[in-house]
């Protein structure tokens, strides 16, 4: 999934008067990046044919392709041409894969990466406690963490657990990226199993998109969702807001006997 209508780093630079068509060659590349043909690891037409088609000249292409490739958006590949970029990270929507988004990211062969970016205790809201089924203002722990695939960030996740089941849990224990789930298991015998949530696109906070380097305004993908233990037990609520370009959901096929097609509820399937 691609923004077409907003901008990223480096994108800011073209936008004075004097850029201006630069800019709207950007924005040109973005719609057509956006037709079914154009999907991840696809080339994209040359040079020659692409700045006939946008009434620009070579030279301001070349800036508008360099600023996609900036981005990510777009990669060079030697002398085969310029292609649509994979996505750095695809994470399975409705299976239930108990491995962790580390583990996912170092299956794709990339490195993954972990910074804490708050840790603290908070009363739970009626909706929280709800969905975790414990008492409204009962002690929750409330963890941010950027995640990041090849030292690029592409989600920013806070997990909310019940502060009963993890006692003294600390910041300290995930300062230098471990995995929560990890700890989960080894210190509390807390085996998480599956989860329940919805994915949907809403518009990202001013810190959102510093931290995910796009554009003010860009929108994510969002899964909010609730963690359960082998015993069905709520254990955590989970809110991720994920790169737009980055990040791919991918939907497998898991109807079982008796459910129709559009009975599905929506599992993330990933595990952090």
């Amino acid at each position: 999934m691609r923004k077409t209508g907003s901008s990223g780093p480096g994108v800011e630079s073209l936008a004075p008067a004097r850029k201006q068509v630069a800019w709207q060659a950007v924005q040109a590349l973005l719609e057509m990046l956006e037709r079914p043909e154009f999907g991840p690891n696809e080339r994209i037409p040359a040079e020659r044919d692409l700045a006939e088609h946008l009434g620009v000249s070579r030279m301001t292409l070349r800036k508008a392709l360099q600023t996609l490739i900036d981005r990510g958006v777009l990669e060079r590949r030697g002398n085969r041409g310029t292609f649509v970029a994979a996505p750095g990270v695809e994470r399975p929507l409705n299976t239930l894969a108990r491995k962790g988004i580390a583990e996912v990211v170092e299956q794709a062969g990339a490195r993954p990466g972990s910074r804490l970016l708050y840790f603290e205790q908070t009363p739970a809201s009626a909706g929280v406690a709800k969905r975790l089924g414990i008492g409204e203002g009962d002690t929750l722990l409330a963890i941010r963490r950027l995640r990041t695939v090849d030292q690029k960030p592409f989600c920013v996740e806070t997990s909310y657990i019940p502060a009963a089941r993890v006692p003294e849990l600390v910041a300290a224990d995930l300062i230098d990226g471990a995995s929560l789930y990890a700890l989960l298991a080894s210190r509390y015998q807390i085996e998480i199993d599956s989860d329940e949530g919805v994915l949907s696109v809403a518009t990202m906070s001013d810190q959102e998109a510093r931290l995910l380097e796009v554009a003010p305004g860009t929108a994510a993908l969002v899964y909010r969702g609730v963690i359960f233990d082998a015993r069905k037990q709520p254990v955590e609520y989970l809110v991720s807001i994920n790169h737009p370009q980055r990040v791919v959901f991918k939907l497998a096929d898991s109807r079982v006997q008796g459910e129709s097609p559009g009975a599905k509820r929506l599992g993330s399937g990933q595990r952090p």
